[in-house]
């Protein structure tokens, strides 16, 4: 008996854990440019750099369906931003668009496939180009009843992202 209750324990650990998941290894979070274009901003644990970045387009039923896969370049030093409206040379788009429409809410998140971490993600729309101070950098905070939008600045969120090490 205590043996089928400690592998229960132990089974429900491991569910709840999200086993087979993807590790979350950094935290990917939105800002504005000066000229109001969107950036994402990844910032990682050591070694996991992201080597990709994807967005995604809620559809209308709340889904979330594949927007574009970005290619990044080597990076190096524990953070990154990619412009997503001009897209920087070194990344590349491997497939889909960065054609964001108003409404429409989307979710990006860097990623290592050679790790099998995805970061953090956060979502937004292009409504954030206006609540989005130029000096701040917006992920959610993911509460049980809800998820409450955080700005935070450049310090805070690498702080913020070392706490999924």
């Amino acid at each position: 008996m205590k043996r089928t209750i400690t592998f229960l324990a132990l089974s429900f650990l491991v569910v709840a854990c999200g086993y087979g998941s993807p590790a979350q290894m950094g935290a990917t979070g939105v800002t504005v440019t000066a000229n109001g274009q969107l950036v994402m901003v990844t910032s990682w644990c050591a070694g996991s750099a992201p080597d990709g970045v994807q967005v995604y387009r809620y559809d209308t039923a709340g889904e979330l369906q594949d927007q574009a896969d970005i290619k990044a370049p080597s990076l190096t030093g524990g953070s990154a931003s990619l412009n997503l409206e001009e897209i920087p040379a070194g990344w590349s788009l491997r497939e889909g668009n960065l054609k964001f429409e108003d409404g429409v809410k989307y979710r990006v998140a860097a990623y290592s496939s050679k790790t099998n971490a995805m970061f953090r993600s956060v979502d937004f729309t292009t409504k954030v180009k206006k609540d989005v101070p130029l000096d701040r950098i917006l992920i959610q905070d993911y509460l049980p009843d809800r998820d409450k939008n955080v700005l935070l600045t450049d310090g805070e969120f690498k702080a913020r992202a070392r706490l999924y090490c």
